[in-house]
């Protein structure tokens, strides 16, 4: 996507919070999130929209420590981007402003339907047999859990994107065996939408897969 970085700026009575938005140019550029899990399902949402994320502050006192706050906020601040870029777009050439996406993961896939017309509201439509509100995964530092993500929370995420882009947003999960899988699904489809809903175009840089490593090497000893 072809833009001139900008910066976005979000402040409260209690915190401030500042990201810097350029066109992605790099295979990996994983924000510096204490939720280190989102900060990873932002990198598949970072590729599908050809956008690049930097954190410049986090002036949030004791903040970063409840993640619900810190997945919500961060939301609506990448909201807030996708309004600009989408603001800037429409002034210059227009643009859809509407996408309706499937994306899949090995157990897992969903839907995304996205209208940008400043009626922010997300809506669910899970299986009644499937909860998506529990433990999703965990992370490590050397030999101990350093730290966990819930759905609850990174449901917030979306809540507070829609706040932001001004956008209804209607998800419809499909199927799911592994709720890790699942997130990083619904993050590539709403990277996915937003993109189609921009009018731009995300490539896929060389040496870059989806995933989280990067390709996989493999070696035959005999």
């Amino acid at each position: 996507m072809s833009f001139e970085s900008f910066n976005v700026v979000r402040r409260t009575g209690e915190t401030r919070f500042s990201l810097r938005v350029s066109p992605r140019q790099q295979a990996a550029c994983e924000l510096q999130l204490p939720n280190r899990l989102l900060a990873h399902f932002m990198d598949h949402f970072s590729k599908a929209t050809g956008v690049q994320f930097e954190l410049l502050s986090a002036e949030w006192p004791g903040s970063w420590q409840f993640d619900h706050v810190l997945c919500e906020d961060l939301g609506q601040l990448v909201g807030r981007a996708i309004r600009e870029l989408h603001d800037q777009r429409l002034e210059r050439s227009g643009l859809p402003g509407r996408a309706d996406v499937r994306c899949a993961m090995d157990d897992a896939s969903c839907g995304v339907v996205l209208s940008i017309e400043g009626r922010p509201r997300a809506d669910w439509v899970i299986p009644e047999a499937l909860c998506i509100n529990g433990f999703v995964d965990s992370w490590y530092d050397e030999d101990r859990i350093a730290g966990e993500a819930y759905g609850t929370n990174l449901r917030q995420f979306v809540d507070g994107f829609v706040l932001g882009l001004g956008a209804t947003l209607q998800i419809t999960v499909e199927r799911c065996n592994n709720l890790h899988h699942l997130y990083e699904t619904l993050f590539r489809a709403l990277g996915d939408s937003v993109e189609i809903a921009l009018g731009a175009l995300a490539e896929r840089r060389r040496g870059e897969s989806s995933g989280f490593a990067g390709r996989a090497s493999y070696e035959i000893e005999r």
